[in-house]
């Protein structure tokens, strides 16, 4: 009897080997794992190409801002210069008005003298400044020559009158002189 008891103590009995694991989840096929790694890529590459359109737009846009601060800045670039002009051209307006009221020509004359001294000191500012002709010899970057005249008086190619002031800002040529040279 003992052997039954035996054979049954054995039965009841299950060895470590043949007991069931506890619930894990079943192990995944390689085509399970390359599809899911598959979708994480596609996950991954929208994410940059969404990251790359953002660039992109982002890019443009301050392309676009930066067209756009340029124009504004040339179209007001004078505003300042402007601004100074403004009140010389009042009391030039002023010198008008009072003209067509006075009978005196030599405070007139002194008057738009007054405005002329304020309008070149802003031109000064501003870096402008009248191109001195007379006497010197004609240079055609900076005269026009627009009669020549036979002088014994004057070396030959030398300004000997001006019809119109020229003007150099900042060591660039606005407008050259209108000159008489002589030959």
């Amino acid at each position: 009897m003992k052997e039954d008891n035996n054979e049954q103590g054995n039965s009841n009995h299950v060895t470590s080997a043949e007991a069931p694991e506890p619930n894990l989840p079943p192990e995944k096929t390689a085509e399970e794992r390359l599809a899911e790694e598959l979708q994480q890529q596609k996950e991954e590459a929208q994410k940059n190409y969404d990251n790359y359109l953002r660039a992109l737009a982002e890019v443009e846009n301050t392309r676009k801002r930066s067209i756009r601060d340029r124009e504004e800045y040339i179209k007001y670039a004078n505003v300042g210069m402007v601004k100074k002009i403004i009140p010389i051209l009042d009391d030039l307006q002023r010198a008008i008005e009072a003209a067509h009221s006075t009978k005196d020509i030599e405070g007139m004359l002194k008057g738009v003298e007054m405005i002329a001294e304020r309008l070149n000191g802003v031109l000064k500012e501003e870096g402008v400044t009248a191109i001195d002709s007379v006497g010197k010899p004609f240079d055609p970057q900076y005269h026009e020559a627009l009669t020549v005249e036979a002088s014994e008086d004057h070396p030959l190619n030398t300004v000997i009158e001006q019809f119109q002031t020229g003007y150099v800002m900042h060591d660039r040529v606005i407008r050259p002189s209108l000159v008489k040279v002589s030959s």
